[in-house]
């Protein structure tokens, strides 16, 4: 039982077309998160969209191997100060789009394992990330990306970011 919704996660076949997670007003999910199965899953399409009262998400034990679709995951999540997304597998996703918008108050995020050789949309991708510093974004593969406009939009922390590798 996660959040009130009886039954086992696989995939979207099972999933509620509303994600659980979008808008939950706690502080934290770790039980949650813990304990969802992710290994059939395609979408993780507004998965915590505006969890605005969430500090921390630790998300290393996600299994991503299937998943297209990671646009707005994180949209509004504006007091997440920790994100641990580091053994996410993104080989397939295509779409990014607004993935961490609005993220005001990580200060850091490791994105050092994301393959990013199929993303077709970066839009906004990291819009409106006040404090995020040190982003190591050397080992992103942009030559699909078709959509990058407002991808660092009122990011003002990332005034000396290195996007050199971009296609």
């Amino acid at each position: 039982e996660i959040l009130g919704v009886k039954g086992t996660y696989v995939g979207t076949k099972y999933a509620p077309r509303a994600f659980p997670f979008s808008q939950y007003k706690g502080t934290e999910l770790d039980y949650e998160v813990a304990n969802l199965d992710t290994r059939h899953m395609t979408s993780f399409h507004d998965m915590f969209r505006i969890c605005s009262n969430l500090e921390r998400l630790d998300l290393k034990h996600f299994i991503t191997d299937n998943v297209t679709n990671m646009g707005s995951m994180f949209y509004g999540c504006n007091k997440l100060t920790s994100l641990n997304v580091s053994n996410f597998n993104t080989s397939k996703v295509t779409n990014m789009q607004e993935m961490f918008y609005g993220c005001s108050k990580l200060k850091s995020l490791d994105l050092s394992n994301f393959d990013t050789s199929n993303v077709t949309n970066m839009q906004n991708m990291f819009s409106n990330c006040d404090n995020l510093t040190p982003l190591d974004l050397s080992n992103f593969n942009t030559s699909n990306v078709t959509h990058m406009n407002g991808m660092f939009y009122n990011s003002i922390s990332m005034a000396n970011l290195n996007i050199s590798n971009f296609n």
